[in-house]
């Protein structure tokens, strides 16, 4: 048991290169251990199974982000599974841009069952203009800008695929972070 826990704890915390045949091993053993009426071994096993899932899951992702624009230089992508457990669970990802001094970031946390207050808030004009916010669209979805008065700026949206994106950068490349925002692939999400 205490290899089990350790490979699910090396799991959380190093990003893996999972095969199928993993995953179908441990949902295959977390049945045994059920039908064994081994609840705690069955439950261990099968929240392995949705870890690897979702590390793999994580890894397509990044694949999300759009490349730099023109003039601008970019970080890969960094996905994680275990950061994001402070949302109840699911995938975060972002991806770092530059451009002199200038910098924008992007965040994403998908499949957290927090994200469904959030998703209600952005169906909803009038509480967006209630937060202090823009309102535009982003791919056809409502999304908000907001600045603090100062040259930063953030633009935030709920994907159709349960993700939250968030889009931080100086007011003035205000077009720059709209054009990435548009750019992302939500078909990868």
């Amino acid at each position: 048991m205490r290899v089990l826990h350790m490979l699910m704890v090396v799991g959380l915390l190093s990003p893996l290169c999972v095969s199928a045949n993993e995953i179908v091993e441990a949902i295959n053993s977390g049945l045994k251990h059920y039908q064994a009426g081994e609840l705690s071994q069955a439950t261990a096993q099968l929240d392995y199974a949705a870890t690897l899932i979702r590390q793999q899951k994580a890894e397509e992702v990044k694949k999300a982000f759009p490349p730099a624009p023109s003039g601008w230089s970019s970080e890969d992508a960094s996905a994680d599974v275990a950061a994001s457990a402070m949302f109840g669970g699911g995938i975060s990802a972002s991806r770092s841009y530059s451009k002199g001094d200038a910098y924008i970031d992007i965040e994403l946390i998908m499949d957290s069952p927090m994200l469904q207050a959030f998703s209600g808030m952005l169906s909803n004009p009038s509480m967006i203009a209630m937060s202090g916010g823009k309102i535009t669209k982003i791919q056809g979805v409502n999304a908000v800008i907001r600045n603090d008065g100062t040259d930063s700026s953030e633009i935030q949206f709920a994907t159709p695929g349960n993700g939250l994106v968030t889009v931080r950068g100086p007011s003035s490349e205000q077009a720059t972070m709209l054009q990435l925002a548009n750019q992302l692939d939500f078909k990868k999400l």
